[in-house]
C-alpha cells in the first residue's frame, strides 16, 4: 500500500496527476481523505474546487473529509492549507467502503450493523463525527457489537460557535451533524491502533455524584468547581480553560474503562462544563501534565508502532493536547512519524476501541497503523538521549513526591477501612456483628420511631446434628444472603448476627404495619430459599421502642416475643405492633 500526500497549493493538480499515473486505481482499493482548516473563511469554495478536480483526475475513488485544526502532512502539523491524502492498497482483496448517516433522529445502529457484519475479512472501522454525542453513541454501539479483532478508530471534527464542525463524503454536501464510517477489509490487510495519554493522576479519587451530559455539578456532594478552587487555586474567568488544561481529569467508569476529560468553563452555580460526557457514578482523579512523562509515553507507543512496521499511519491528535504543548505542538507528531508515512489532523475527541469498548478520548493521540502482507524492516531510527531523572524540573519532582504520599495514604486508608469492616462484621454471614448492631441500636435517635425484629433458625441444633456443622453454616449464610439482597438493601433497615443462630434487625423511618408485614414476608420466604435440601424455618418477634423505656427494655421485650413464637409452634411471628 502507498500513502500519497499533498496540500491545496499551485502544485495540487500536477501532484494529483502524478498519483494517477503512478498506480492503476481501477485494479486497487483506494480512499481519499481531506482535512480542512475550519477557520478558513473560503474553505467551502476550496473544498468544492478540490473535490471537482479529484472527481476528474481520480474518478471512482471515494472521498471523505472533515473540518480540523492543525492538519498533519508528512509527519508534521500544517495550519494554513487543506491536506489531501490518497491511500492505495496493493492487494486485490483489500477493499474500502464508505457509509454515511446524517439524521440524528433515526437510530442507524442496526442498519450499520446489518451492512458491516456481511463485509468479508473486515479489519478496521474508521468513525468520524460532526456531532460528538448522538452520532458517536450510535456508531460506537455498532462498533462494540463487532468481533474483537476488528480495530475501531477515528475522531470528532473541529468547530466552534462561529464555525460549526462539518464532515463530508463525495456527495458534495457539508454536514454539521452526522457521521461517516470507512470500512477497511482484506485478507492481507493488517491494522494496529494505539493511544497515548501520559497524564499522571494525583490526589484522592472523587465520586461524581451529580452530572448531566458533559456538565458535572457535584463531586462527593460538593460543587465540582471546588476541586480547582480548593486544591489548585484556579480562579473563574477567561483564563480558566488554559489554567485547568494542565490538570485534566482521569475518569474511571469501571475496571476496564478509563479516559481523560478536561474542563472547558465554570458555570455560576459551580458546575463545570467538561470536554465530553462524564457519567454519574464514575470516579475521577486530577492529573497533571509533565512534558517529560508525556513524551516518554509517546516514545513507548511510537516503538510499538515501529514494531508493527506500518506502511501508513493516520494520526488523530487532540486539539487540547496541541494547546498544552504551545509552540512545541509538533514534538509528538514528529516522534511518532519518524521515517514513516503519516497524515491526520487535530480533533475535538479521539475514538478508539479498547478492551471491547469504543471510547471517546480527550487530550490523547490515537493512531491507526496499516500495512499489507508481512512486515518489512523499517529504516533505523537514531535515538536521542534518554530522559533521565536529572532532567526533571523541581515542579515534576514535587508532583511525584505529593503523588507518592497520596498513594501511600490511600493504601493505608484502604487497609484501615478493611480492618474497620472486619471489626464490625460477622465473618461467616457478612452481616454486622453483635457489637456493631448493638451500638447502632443504642445510638438510634429516640425522637423518631424505631422498631426491632429478632429472629432465629428453628431446630438449628438438629440441623447441625443431622447434616453437620458445615451445613449449619450454609443455613446461616443462605439466610444472611437473603437478608442482604432483599431486606437491608432498603433504606431504614440494618441487621446483625446477635449470636449463634439468632439475628436482630433495626428498622427506622417506617410504620408499624410496614415492619410487621416485612417480618411476616421474611418468615414465608425463608422456607423457599434455594440451596437448602431440608425444611428451614425461622421464628421472629417484633416490637416498637417506647418513649418511657430504656433500650435494654426494648431488646428484652423483643427477645420475649421471639421465645413466645418458638414456644407456640415456631415458624411464626409474635408481635405487639
Amino acid at each position: 500500500m502507498k500513502l500519497f500526500q499533498t496540500t491545496f497549493n499551485p502544485r495540487f493538480i500536477p501532484n494529483i496527476r502524478e498519483w494517477a499515473q503512478s498506480t492503476s486505481l481501477r485494479e486497487h482499493g483506494a480512499i481519499i481523505h481531506i482535512y480542512a482548516p475550519y477557520t478558513d473563511k473560503s474553505i467551502y469554495y476550496k473544498l468544492d474546487r478540490i473535490q471537482k478536480i479529484l472527481s476528474i483526475e481520480l474518478p471512482g475513488v471515494p472521498i471523505v473529509g472533515c473540518s480540523a485544526i492543525g492538519e498533519i502532512i508528512n509527519g508534521s502539523i500544517d495550519y494554513n492549507e487543506c491536506v489531501i491524502t490518497l491511500t492505495v492498497f496493493d492487494d486485490p482483496s483489500t477493499q474500502v467502503k464508505v457509509l454515511s448517516f446524517y439524521d440524528l433522529h433515526k437510530d442507524c445502529s442496526q442498519v450499520l450493523f446489518d451492512i458491516i457484519k456481511d463485509v468479508p475479512d473486515l479489519k478496521g472501522l474508521e468513525i468520524v463525527c460532526a456531532n460528538s454525542d448522538v452520532m458517536f453513541d450510535k456508531a460506537s454501539h455498532t462498533a462494540d457489537s463487532l468481533p474483537d479483532n476488528i480495530e475501531v478508530f477515528g475522531a470528532i471534527a473541529v468547530g466552534d460557535d462561529d464555525n460549526k464542525p462539518f464532515i463530508f463524503t463525495d456527495d458534495n454536501e457539508y454536514h454539521t451533524e452526522g457521521v461517516f464510517l470507512v470500512l477497511y477489509s482484506g485478507k492481507e490487510l493488517h491494522i494496529q491502533t494505539n493511544r497515548m495519554f501520559g497524564w499522571k493522576a494525583i490526589g484522592y479519587p472523587l465520586h461524581v455524584t451529580r452530572a448531566e451530559g458533559n456538565v458535572v455539578y457535584e463531586l462527593d456532594g460538593k460543587p465540582a468547581y471546588d476541586v480547582y478552587s480548593h486544591y489548585l487555586n484556579i480562579k473563574k474567568g477567561p483564563n480558566f480553560f488554559y489554567d485547568a488544561l494542565e490538570f485534566p481529569w482521569e475518569v474511571q467508569v469501571n475496571e476496564e474503562t478509563v479516559y481523560i476529560r478536561h474542563a472547558k468553563s465554570v458555570n455560576p452555580d459551580g458546575s463545570i462544563v467538561m470536554s465530553t460526557n462524564v457519567p454519574v457514578g464514575s470516579n475521577i482523579r486530577l492529573t497533571y501534565g509533565d512534558p517529560l512523562r508525556i513524551m516518554e509515553h509517546t516514545k513507548q507507543a511510537g516503538q510499538l508502532i515501529r514494531d508493527f512496521a506500518p506502511q501508513a499511519i493516520t494520526i488523530y491528535n487532540c486539539f487540547g493536547r496541541k494547546l498544552f504543548w504551545g509552540e512545541q505542538d509538533n514534538i509528538e507528531i514528529v516522534e511518532i512519524s519518524k521515517h514513516m508515512d503519516a497524515a491526520g489532523f487535530s480533533a475535538l475527541g479521539e475514538i478508539m476501541r479498547f478492551k471491547g469498548k469504543t471510547i471517546l478520548n480527550n487530550l490523547s493521540i490515537v493512531t491507526a497503523s496499516m500495512r499489507e502482507g508481512e512486515k518489512q524492516e523499517l529504516d533505523r531510527v537514531e535515538e536521542g538521549p534518554n530522559m533521565t531523572s536529572s532532567s526533571m524540573p523541581i515542579t515534576a519532582r514535587l508532583a511525584v513526591f505529593i503523588n507518592t504520599i497520596t498513594e501511600e495514604l490511600m493504601e493505608k486508608n484502604s487497609q484501615l477501612n478493611d480492618m474497620l469492616y472486619k471489626a464490625s462484621h460477622d465473618a461467616l454471614t457478612d452481616l454486622l456483628n453483635r457489637g456493631a448492631i448493638e451500638r447502632l441500636i443504642y445510638e438510634t435517635d429516640n425522637s423518631k420511631e424505631w422498631f426491632l425484629i429478632m429472629f432465629d433458625i428453628d431446630n438449628f441444633k438438629n440441623i447441625n446434628d443431622t447434616y453437620g456443622h458445615i451445613e449449619g453454616d450454609n443455613a446461616l449464610k443462605t439466610i444472611a444472603s437473603y437478608i442482604k439482597d432483599k431486606i437491608i438493601c432498603n433504606e431504614g433497615f440494618e441487621c446483625g448476627r446477635w449470636g449463634g443462630e439468632e439475628f436482630i434487625m433495626l428498622v427506622t423511618d417506617r410504620t408499624a404495619e410496614y415492619v410487621k408485614t416485612n417480618a411476616e414476608e421474611m418468615i414465608k420466604n425463608v422456607d423457599r430459599l434455594l440451596g437448602i435440601d431440608y425444611t428451614l424455618t425461622i421464628s421472629a418477634g417484633a416490637t416498637k421502642h417506647k418513649e418511657d423505656e430504656t433500650v435494654l427494655q426494648t431488646i428484652s421485650r423483643v427477645d420475649e416475643l421471639l421465645y413466645k413464637a418458638k414456644n407456640n409452634g415456631k415458624n411464626q411471628l409474635y408481635s405487639d405492633l
